[in-house]
């Protein structure tokens, strides 16, 4: 599948602004499970350094990834998206899982939290507009 430059474009502000309900769905679930945070800036110190919110670390890595691509000088292609789709359903699937932990718990707050679970069926969706990857073919 190819997508002119407009419609990546388009869509890779789509899938940050998913990711990031998705995060912020996750980490407040997660809360939850952890006992009364006082404010944002504790949330925030909670989700960087303490054990229980370490799972979320690397979906907040993939969203820093992302709006990076933003900052490069050369337009990302389709190669680029199709590497973000694998990493990302490496997380949340279907495929199988490659960080076991994050998977178990991802799926234990789907269940529990709504808006996870919403933002998760808007990621599903983008994803699959998303290129695949293309082992041995010449890439854009």
């Amino acid at each position: 599948m190819r997508l002119t430059p407009s419609e990546l474009s388009s869509l890779h502000h789509d899938l940050a602004a998913t990711l990031r309900r998705l995060h912020k769905a996750l980490l407040e679930a997660e809360a939850r499970h952890y006992g009364p945070v006082g404010n944002p800036y504790e949330l925030l110190n909670l989700a960087l350094h303490h054990s229980q919110f370490a799972w979320l670390r690397r979906l907040s890595e993939l969203i820093v990834e992302l709006d990076e691509v933003l900052d490069e000088e050369e337009a990302p292609t389709s190669a680029r998206y199709a590497a973000f789709k694998t990493a990302i359903e490496a997380l949340a699937g279907p495929g199988s899982a490659r960080d076991a932990a994050f998977r178990k718990r991802y799926l234990e707050l789907l269940q529990e939290s709504p808006a996870a679970a919403m933002a998760h069926g808007e990621l599903r969706r983008l994803l699959a507009r998303l290129p695949d990857e293309q082992v041995g073919k010449p890439t854009e």
